[in-house]
């Protein structure tokens, strides 16, 4: 038995820099939703924002921001725990779930800003733990009032560098709260589908939900030129799509979509 793993705080790495919190922990409420519901439709974009690290990064996202309801980023970075200028004038509510401590008072992990409060929301890990950091990944999954009925959206930061049996423990995670969901859902961020097992399995079992995927996609040359980030939605029209191949500030393209309601 190796004792880090029973400790939800534990700290694994040579060089000591980070830190797994708890669920119960890690969510983190910042900013608020300054509109009583969405409109005939919702645009979002989709964005693994490189814990911030390339220049340019917070301008990018505030101009994003500005022009969409509904915003999904991977490795968000958010430092010392409390609401920074940017989150309050946004107009958005934002719950970021907290994974890891990259430094002092520094966390990062998956983070969904709205324009709408969220009815609910949940953090999953994964069973799994990737090598070296000895950490986790994890999703966050929120719910809206949308159209009369309720909107559930997973943004979800995919297991990495792991065999694809963890990384199918992990799509396995992802399909108990779609399959139960009854009404429109989106399914959209890092999925880290390197390789054609990983697309594929993801694929199949998004299908198998009813799922279709968003026609908006860069590949990524760090990745063997492979996809992977990905919008999936289920019973919404999806009015436009593409991904933003001018934002240069992370080493993801964020992915841009209209949805509409049935």
């Amino acid at each position: 038995m190796v004792p880090f793993l029973n400790n939800p705080f534990s700290i694994f790495n040579r060089a000591g820099r980070f830190l797994s919190f708890a669920e119960s922990e890690s969510v983190v409420h910042l900013g608020a939703g300054s509109s009583p519901d969405f409109g005939a439709t919702i645009k979002m974009i989709s964005w693994n924002m490189f814990k911030a690290r390339k220049k340019g990064c917070m301008p990018d996202l505030t101009s994003m921001s500005a022009g969409v309801e509904l915003v999904l980023l991977q490795e968000a970075v958010l430092q010392g725990g409390i609401a920074q200028p940017f989150h309050l004038a946004s107009g958005l509510e934002w719950i970021m779930a907290q994974n890891i401590g990259v430094g002092p008072g520094i966390t990062t992990g998956p983070k969904t800003g709205s324009r709408v409060s969220a009815l609910s929301n949940r953090v999953v890990k994964t069973l799994d733990r990737e090598p070296l950091v000895a950490t986790p990944k994890t999703f966050l999954i929120t719910t809206y009032p949308f159209a009369g009925q309720t909107l559930l959206v997973l943004n979800v930061h995919a297991i990495n560098l792991v065999s694809t049996a963890a990384f199918a423990r992990q799509v396995e995670q992802i399909i108990g709260p779609v399959h139960d969901h009854k009404g429109p859902c989106i399914v959209a961020g890092d999925f880290n589908t390197w390789n054609e097992s990983r697309w594929h399995l993801l694929q199949k079992a998004m299908t198998t939900l009813g799922l279709t995927r968003v026609p908006a996609a860069a590949p990524q040359w760090r990745h063997f030129n492979q996809v992977l980030d990905h919008v999936f939605y289920r019973d919404l029209r999806l009015v436009n799509a593409r991904a933003l191949l001018n934002v240069k500030s992370s080493d993801h393209v964020p992915l841009w979509a209209e949805f509409a309601a049935l």
